[in-house]
């Protein structure tokens, strides 16, 4: 179990000649919102293994040919940091060695990719940024596991599905992330026969998994469906029945979910203001979107709460106009996000920080929202008790996402931007197909060199992709204004409906509520 990270509130400092000031202070001194934020992850082992899942879900969402042999690259490293989580786990009877051997037949195939990658295709080098990331947050699962599993004692039930759902969880997410890795070579395979087409080259084509699959592509493809067969067949009853006896802590801190707020605030702009990065800039789009999607959930649960007062009084539920708004403002953040990933260089990397800052908000808001495996139903949030705590960070957060956006929308208008051809390719004819972006007056023209997309080079942004670029980005700043300003309004007037609110609290922002204790996790609460 972790410690409460709060601090004890000390005895009133008696107000002696110069220490009237201190005295005035004091309560802000100590105040479990007003600690400066850590950038340490205090993240519980669950948390860790729910959001590699997460992330090998998205991994599935996103990848194409381009990705492939990043993916291929970071197989190996991220099943030997599976592997060692699994091994670290406190054994509770003999049986668990028919859990081990899956794993064990998993770390025999990918010890095979490791000596194969320097053969040929897609030889040493760097691996994709998302599965390293997985790879990282494994690791440090690992560790937790490692110093603090001694301590878990017992041979009952309640320990043996848990430890049963660190386990699902773990094989579920390479189960997904070797799916992910097999749609990326399809794709890799499928890219190169149309240039091989489109060059008037003969071709060699695969019989066995894909007609368009192009050698050495195929033995690559049978390799990572053998990994994915491995660790379905250890699925077979699926994730939900494996994960069923999870065990969840109450969620008791109900400053959590302030303090990740403001923790992702201020390392947003810390990063925007250092570095200039495209995978930055998706991070920062996509855990925007997370809030405004989390917002429309939180608004729903709260407006159960106060249906009969809101009814009784013959008015309307506030949500009524904050859920178009936070709709639309939430695909604005996507679709900003999906147009910056297609920038990002293969070895382009996201600022670490900023990372562990949007997996602590994530891990916070999961704890208000979610079960095991599915989202909680807007009756059941709204009986929790830090509900309105978190929904007013949240919308303050809404309120301060203008100036994210104006930032980016700097970033967007930089001359020299460039990003995958292959990418900015399809971009280009996909915006002018759909009329987002001027087309030529000449006709129709090639945006990108074919030679170019074959040697998967980083070329500037054509025209139509930089002015959709601008356009999606103006757009999110009239999309965040309009939010804005009706979060207020509704903060107004629910802070007048809340009688019971500490009046301290009233009236304040972001910047001033849910700034972050110093904590440090003592252990995997699991």
């Amino acid at each position: 179990m972790a410690a409460d990270p709060r601090p004890p509130t000390p005895a009133a400092a008696p107000v002696t000649a110069g220490g009237v000031a201190f005295a005035a202070v004091e309560a802000e001194l100590f105040d479990a919102d007003a600690v400066p934020f850590t950038t340490g992850d205090i993240r519980t082992v669950g948390e860790m293994l729910a959001d590699v899942d997460h992330q090998a879900r998205l991994l599935l969402l996103d990848v194409d040919g381009d990705n492939a042999g990043g993916l291929v690259r970071g197989w190996p490293a991220l099943v030997t940091a599976a592997s060692e989580l699994w091994t670290a786990l406190p054994r509770t009877s003999y049986t668990d060695e028919l859990h081990d051997r899956p794993m064990e037949r998993l770390v025999a195939h990918a010890a095979t990719i490791d000596n194969s990658l320097s053969a040929g295709w897609p030889g040493r080098g760097d691996p994709d940024h998302r599965v390293a990331h997985m790879t990282e947050t494994l690791q440090a699962a690992g560790s937790l596991v490692r110093r603090y599993g001694p301590e878990i004692y017992g041979h009952g039930p309640a320990l043996r599905q848990d430890l049963q759902a660190a386990r699902s969880r773990t094989m579920h997410s390479l189960y997904v992330a070797a799916h992910a890795g097999s749609v990326a070579l399809h794709a890799h395979g499928y890219d190169r026969y149309r240039e091989a087409r489109q060059a008037g080259r003969k071709v060699s084509l695969s019989t066995v998994h894909s007609p368009y699959v192009v050698a050495p592509t195929a033995t690559w493809v049978g390799r990572f469906a053998t990994a994915e067969a491995i660790a379905g067949r250890y699925l077979a009853g699926g994730l939900v029945a494996g994960v069923a006896g999870e065990a969840r802590p109450s969620a008791t801190d109900h400053h959590r979910v302030p303090r990740a707020l403001a923790g992702w605030d201020i390392q947003a702009h810390r990063t925007l203001a250092a570095r200039s990065s495209a995978a930055d800039n998706v991070t920062v789009s996509r855990t925007q979107a997370l809030i405004a999607g989390v917002g429309l959930l939180l608004v729903d649960a709260d407006s159960h709460h106060r249906t009969a007062t809101t009814a009784a009084a013959g008015g309307h539920p506030p949500s009524d106009r904050l859920t178009s708004p936070l709709d639309a403002v939430g695909r604005a953040w996507n679709n900003l996000a999906s147009r910056w990933d297609d920038l990002p260089a293969p070895t382009d990397r996201p600022d670490p920080k900023l990372l562990r800052a949007s997996a602590e908000l994530r891990a916070a808001y999961r704890e208000l929202t979610h079960d095991a495996t599915t989202t909680f139903p807007p009756d059941v949030i709204a009986q929790y008790p830090g509900l309105e705590r978190a929904l007013n960070a949240t919308l303050a957060a809404i309120e301060s996402s203008p100036e994210l956006a104006d930032v980016l929308a700097e970033k967007a208008n930089q001359p020299g931007l460039v990003g995958r051809a292959r990418a900015l390719s399809h971009r280009a004819h996909n915006d002018i197909e759909a009329g987002l972006a001027t087309p030529d007056p000449s006709g129709d023209v090639v945006w990108v060199s074919p030679a170019d997309i074959h040697a998967k080079r980083l070329v500037l942004l054509p025209p139509p992709v930089a002015e959709t670029l601008r356009a999606a980005s103006d757009a999110m700043i009239d999309a965040t204004s309009s939010v804005s300003a009706v979060a207020t309004v509704h903060q107004r007037e629910h802070t007048a409906a809340t009688p019971d609110v500490d009046p301290g609290l009233r009236g304040k922002t972001l910047p001033e509520v849910g700034r972050p204790p110093i904590a440090t996790s003592t252990g995997p609460r699991r």
